[in-house]
């Protein structure tokens, strides 16, 4: 795409209407009223790494309504080199969904290949400019198409940017030729943190290249706006949609995005229908819109560069995980604000990076959690925030390093480590794909020589497991708000698995642990036998039919994981 020049086909691009955010627990409203909603807005990295329930959910949602993708992971400002495993399972997923448009953020995610799962902010330099541009290029080239880049919700500027942040966007825009998603929000936001005048700030923009607008909800903290997008979007907001309306003369592609404290389906639909009535109602002259005036008064100085981008990242990064432990100096390289100092700045990045991960951590480990007592659970999952770096781009995966850290954490407490092996498993067994299930239209025709000759194969989404004690009864019992039993040791056998989308935990007995694990290691049938007494031999049969009523295998090879 980097070879049209900055004003080819900028205005060719779909107009779908009014749409929302697509979030689960609104799967049933959808599926069974089919709401008048005109398309919706997927969080790309959501459907990235699955193959279960969620990509079917999104099947059936794609039959129905036109699908956007909204990524929040590309980095596409990180000097770090572009993720070529993450633009590879991106293209993938634009293959299958065949989106309307595409859309991520113009900020960093993390350096030195760590992820803090945040939308960090750029110094606004030639150098940025010059390495977001020639970025945009390569992901657009990559994946033979045009991009959209969504103007961020920031609460830190460094001191030595040199250009206004709508002046940049302007610039990468045009220089790199893609679209820009406009978050009227974050507009409000990011001229309330920074002191800055929103119509000043919109006037910047080359708005005949925005493809989507987003409106949303923020929490006020008095000197500065966090963007929660966890409540109904405030008047000024919708005054300045219906600015950005009037001055572009169309009604771009306008979606409603709350994503915390998520109300009931026909909550957003309301919310919808005002932003409809918002549009028609912006047929004013310019002139006669009076927008809030969040200026300062000051002028605003620039210092010289003091770091290049690659220094400007590292310092923040080291600053927002590692908090108190890292000497940042902030007073040196974040410009202060009228009554919003630079460590205040800093700390919004710094506690939502903590919390982030604490909570995305946290929900999947109750009986965990029950084990510990609420406060050393809270404490040890605050050690692993503070203690390990994130390094996917899929949050959901930085607890597969839970159980390795709390060895370290609780070294002698070795029910907590399995507990936290089974719940992590349990966890992550919504991911892989949903695999065929061997039944026995698949074996006709075997003979008895042929049936030893047989391979089996475990179902993808498949764990087996085994603990020194009775981890799984514990398990249970917490489950079933029931009396816990004092854990004994007495090795337990387990295979959980996704079968229809339900994780099962299916108990296993020793030799039958040890005989699963031959076979899916690779043996025939009739090698696995060939090392056990009749006995052993006599009860495959009876643990065969118990694998193929819970759906244990699969009907050919696939990777296990």
């Amino acid at each position: 795409m980097s070879q049209h020049s900055p004003s080819d086909h900028v205005l060719e691009m779909p107009s779908l209407g009014f749409g929302l955010g697509l979030r689960p627990q609104h799967y049933p409203y959808i599926f069974e009223q089919q709401p008048a909603v005109d398309w919706f807005e997927i969080i790309s990295e959501n459907f990235m790494e699955t193959d279960g329930k969620p990509k079917r959910n999104l099947a059936r949602i794609k039959e129905m309504y036109p699908v956007v993708m909204h990524g929040v992971s590309m980095s596409i400002g990180s000097v770090d080199p572009l993720n070529s495993d993450y633009l590879k399972k991106l293209k993938a997923l634009i293959d299958w969904v065949n989106p309307a448009w595409i859309s991520d953020h113009l900020c960093w995610t993390g350096v030195a290949h760590k992820n803090t799962h945040d939308l960090l902010p750029l110094p606004y330099t030639e150098e940025s400019l010059k390495h977001i541009v020639q970025r945009i290029q390569q992901v657009q080239d990559r994946l033979g198409r045009r991009i959209a880049l969504e103007n961020p919700s920031t609460y830190l500027e460094f001191k030595h940017s040199t250009i206004a942040e709508a002046e940049f966007i302007a610039a990468m825009a045009q220089q790199a030729d893609c679209h820009l998603l406009l978050d009227v929000n974050n507009v409000y936001v990011t001229c309330y943190n920074h002191r800055l005048d929103p119509k000043t700030y919109l006037d910047a923009l080359p708005l005949e290249r925005v493809i989507q607008i987003h409106l949303s909800g923020h929490s006020n903290k008095g000197n500065h706006i966090v963007d929660t997008h966890d409540d109904h979007v405030i008047d000024e907001v919708w005054q300045l949609y219906q600015y950005v309306v009037n001055r572009a003369g169309r009604v771009p592609n306008t979606m409603i995005e709350w994503d915390d404290r998520i109300p009931d389906f026909p909550v957003l639909l309301a919310e919808l229908d005002k932003a409809k009535q918002a549009a028609k109602q912006a047929v004013h002259p310019v002139s006669e819109w009076i927008l809030p005036s969040l200026d300062d008064g000051r002028e605003r100085p620039v210092d010289p560069p003091a770091m290049n981008l690659l220094d400007a990242q590292t310092h923040m990064q080291q600053a927002v995980t590692q908090g108190s432990r890292f000497e940042s100096a902030p007073e040196q390289w974040i410009r202060s604000k009228n009554a919003f100092a630079p460590h205040e700045q800093l700390a919004v990045y710094a506690n939502a990076y903590r919390y982030r991960l604490y909570d995305v951590v946290a929900e999947d480990y109750p009986v965990l959690q029950h084990y510990l007592t609420a406060q050393p659970f809270s404490e040890l999952i605050w050690a692993f925030v503070e203690t390990v770096l994130p390094d996917h781009f899929n949050i959901g995966r930085f607890a597969l390093k839970l159980p390795a850290f709390i060895q370290t954490f609780l070294p002698d407490d070795a029910f907590a480590h399995a507990l936290c092996q089974l719940e992590t498993t349990v966890a992550q067994m919504t991911d892989p794909a949903e695999t065929e299930p061997l039944d026995e239209s698949h074996l006709q025709g075997l003979t008895a020589d042929s049936i030893l000759e047989l391979t089996l194969y475990p179902r993808q989404a498949l764990r087996l497991m085994s603990f020194e004690s009775q981890v799984n009864a514990y398990y249970q019992a917490v489950m079933d708000e029931q009396e816990s039993p004092v854990p004994c040791h007495v090795p337990e056998y387990l295979a959980v698995f996704r079968h229809e989308d339900v994780v099962w935990r299916m108990s296993l007995e020793s030799a039958e642990f040890a005989l699963l694990s031959e076979l899916f290691g690779g043996a025939t049938i009739g090698e696995a036998l060939a090392d056990r007494d009749d006995t052993e031999s006599q009860a495959i049969t009876r643990y065969f039919a118990k694998w193929m009523r819970n759906g244990l295998l699969a009907s050919q090879h696939h990777e296990y994981i």
